[in-house]
């Protein structure tokens, strides 16, 4: 088989991480004979890469967008996930894939997964997704509750990548049922441990004496990581008489309470007597790692969900007796008595009894010198998960080569497709847009304008002028946008509505792609496309807008659904109400809440086929600017079962209120007098730390305040300099 492998970032070196699955799986997948390429970021240590797997054909994906189209993609991931959407386009033309296989991490697949769902794109291979730890479990069991737009939009990207795939992979059981219950995923998903080979100096016969007893954990120190169990155990046996010392490796991270240091706040949970006995160091090389698992008595892995670490595989390949936490994905793997040994999950006291066996009874320590390395050398030797990884493919092949049928493009006595145009002084416009209607390859449509009550002459007169077959005007006082979009509606004779701004444009294959998705989809409330924004000329994008479809607890704070134009059916469109003309705006935002409350999708294609025109003078840059709080107040009101999770919604509301105060604080202190500056300075940063949690890309506020990206640098002290108008 011809594979591709999609990993942002590709360690030089055994190491954990999202990238590191991709090194012993191409390698392995070669091995067997297939063709393995590899896609990922630039990175100066590629050669480096490239040298560590020979055979294996490594590409990267653009380093920048178009400049104007960049813009539509602010986040991150989502620019990176456009950027290898549109790379695996150019690579699948040359080397037409048999399967594709993603990370869930950041959503990387996103956009290619959608393509294939909307346009029939990559549709000769399996687009397979590989579960490492979705960043909302990551997330939950970190006790990370503060959420805003980024992190919602961050946990959206890898959900819906997970529920697109045509296959999902897991490295355990125990995290496979975990998110296909959250999701109410059907039985896509299999098991497939990452291939694991242990490094030449692991010998189960080179042990280290130590003065006492050592219990090492080795990986991030992270609150899911349960250390504050293994803590609390270690101590119970240091009170019942148990000579024997912990030993903590790894980097610290701010997943203690509410987002301050874990290393700082385990160290508090250390009883001043046992001090000595409980060691923190930072991340070890793998050469100094080696030497500290060849001086452990017992590794524990306390965590209750999740892969099996790296470190943890190198423990057992030592021939380290491990104990494990029995819900996670260590179950998988220990065989209780013989490889290692479990414990009751979250149970600190069988923590402490499992530790205690362990360090007391040699012949346990002994079994496990001689079986663990056997068993992991079993479950994890390549050929066997290339095997598996082989039968998973094939026991999806049937997706291969399917794409939805497209619509007929003739014309019928009743017009299949009514798009309205509401219309109020828009003269200049309309010719424009009535042309871009009308270059449609699907051309089974009828145009209802309806006039709400224009006063200019000249757009009044160009009425009479644009009276064509395909097109009916219709005239009527002023009422607003709602009132004249729902005149369109009551007088339009198409199974399918499409409201479109007289200003506005759509791209010539917007109807039949949109039709196509629409009727080969159960579910859907609407289709919708990615959006580039104009101000004269269509063909200079000045920036875009990237839809995400319904996701309802992120509907409920703002319009993420989709533009005013999107293609949905007139029954749903009337069962709904039609546009509340109540409303002075936000009346399309009301209509995907009330869609999204029916339990109606909405799916966004992965073009740009509308185009937005930006008008100073525009409703969005006028008169809704003061209406705002009030609309949005209204729409919340009247949408209360909107949210699947309230809970969630209300963190996400007060994430980005957080992140307005910290803006509007930026921009007093850069007008403060020099004696305030420091504490405007301070305040800021306070709030921003409030928003610091668990993931990078959520820090994407303290980017736009203080205008850099420099991590070097503590965040204070990059404010200070900024307001003072240096970098």
């Amino acid at each position: 088989m011809r594979i591709c492998l999609v990993r942002r970032a590709l360690p030089v070196s055994p190491a954990e991480g999202i990238g590191h699955h991709a090194l012993p799986m191409s390698r392995a997948l070669a091995a067997s004979g297939h063709e393995v390429h590899l896609l990922t970021a630039p990175h100066p240590a590629l050669e480096q890469t490239r040298a560590l797997l020979p055979g294996v054909r490594i590409h990267t994906v653009p380093s920048e967008l178009t400049p104007g189209f960049a813009g539509a993609f602010p986040f991150p991931p989502l620019r990176h996930s456009m950027a290898v959407y549109l790379a695996l386009r150019e690579l699948h033309a040359s080397h037409p894939f048999d399967v594709i296989e993603f990370p869930e991490f950041e959503g990387e697949g996103y956009f290619s997964l959608r393509a294939r769902r909307t346009l029939g794109h990559f549709a000769s291979a399996v687009l397979a997704v590989r579960l490492h730890g979705p960043t909302h479990e990551a997330r939950a069991l970190n006790r990370v509750a503060t959420m805003d737009m980024g992190a919602a939009q961050l946990e959206h990207l890898e959900d819906t990548s997970i529920r697109e795939a045509d296959l999902l992979l897991s490295p355990t059981r125990a995290l496979l049922a975990q998110v296909s219950t959250r999701l109410k995923l059907d039985t896509r998903g299999v098991v497939v441990p990452p291939p694991f080979v242990a490094r030449n100096d692991a010998s189960p016969t080179r042990r280290t004496q130590t003065p006492r007893p050592r219990v090492v954990y080795a990986g991030r120190l992270e609150y899911r990581a349960g250390l504050h169990l293994l803590i609390e155990a270690m101590q119970a046996l240091f009170e019942r008489g148990v000579d024997a010392e912990l030993r903590l490796i790894g980097d610290d991270t701010e997943t203690g309470p509410f987002g301050r240091s874990l290393r700082g706040w385990l160290e508090r949970q250390v009883a001043p007597a046992w001090h000595e006995r409980i060691h923190f160091d930072s991340a070890l090389p793998d050469a100094e790692l080696a030497a500290a698992f060849a001086a452990t008595t017992v590794c524990c892995i306390p965590a209750p969900s999740g892969p099996v670490p790296d470190a943890c595989l190198e423990a057992m390949s030592s021939g380290v007796l491990v104990v494990g936490d029995d819900a996670s994905g260590l179950a998988d793997l220990i065989e209780d008595g013989r490889s290692g040994l479990l414990f009751r999950s979250g149970d600190v006291g069988q923590l402490a009894a499992t530790l205690e066996k362990a360090l007391t009874r040699p012949e346990l320590r002994q079994t496990a010198q001689r079986e663990a390395p056997l068993r992991v050398a079993d479950v994890h030797a390549p050929s066997r998960v290339v095997k598996q990884w082989e039968t998973a493919v094939e026991g999806v092949a049937h997706v291969r080569n399917h794409v939805l049928p497209r619509p007929a493009r003739e014309r019928s006595d009743t017009p299949r497709v009514s798009v309205l145009l509401p219309y109020f002084n828009m003269g200049r416009y309309l010719p424009e847009t009535l042309r871009s209607i009308r270059a449609q390859t699907f051309t089974d449509y009828e145009i209802l304008l309806v006039d709400d009550g224009s006063t200019e002459p000249e757009s009044i007169e160009l009425l009479d002028r644009v009276q064509a077959p395909d097109l009916r005007i219709i005239r009527k006082q002023n009422g607003g946008l709602s009132s004249a979009r729902n005149a369109g509606l009551k007088a339009a004779r198409g199974h399918y509505i499409l409201p479109l701004d007289p200003d506005d444009l759509i791209a010539p294959t917007f109807l039949e792609k949109c039709l196509t998705v629409l009727e080969g989809t159960p579910g859907l409330g609407y289709v919708t496309s990615l959006v580039t924004y104009f101000v004269e000329d269509a063909t200079h994008v000045t920036g875009g807008w990237a839809p995400w479809g319904v996701e309802r607890d992120a509907l409920w704070v703002a319009n993420v659904a989709s533009t005013c134009t999107a293609l949905m059916r007139r029954s749903h469109l009337e069962e709904v109400g039609g546009y509340d003309e109540w409303l002075t705006g936000f009346e399309d935002w009301d209509v995907f809440c009330s869609l999204a409350e029916r339990g109606l999708g909405g799916s966004v294609i992965p073009e740009p086929l509308f185009q937005y025109r930006l008008r100073q003078d525009s409703m969005t840059r006028t008169s809704m600017v003061g209406d705002r709080p009030p609309l949005m107040a209204y729409l919340r009101q009247k949408h209360p079962r909107l949210a699947l999770h309230p809970e969630r919604s209300l963190c996400i509301l007060q994430g980005e209120a957080l992140k307005l105060e910290s803006l509007a604080l930026a921009r007093a202190a850069e007008a403060a007098p020099r004696p305030l500056l420091d504490k405007v300075v301070d305040r800021v940063n306070g709030t921003l730390k409030r928003l610091d949690f668990v993931h990078h890309a959520l820090r994407g506020v303290a980017t736009r305040v203080v205008g850099t990206e420099d991590t070097s640098r503590p965040l204070r002290q990059q404010l200070v300099d900024r307001l003072r108008g240096r970098r």
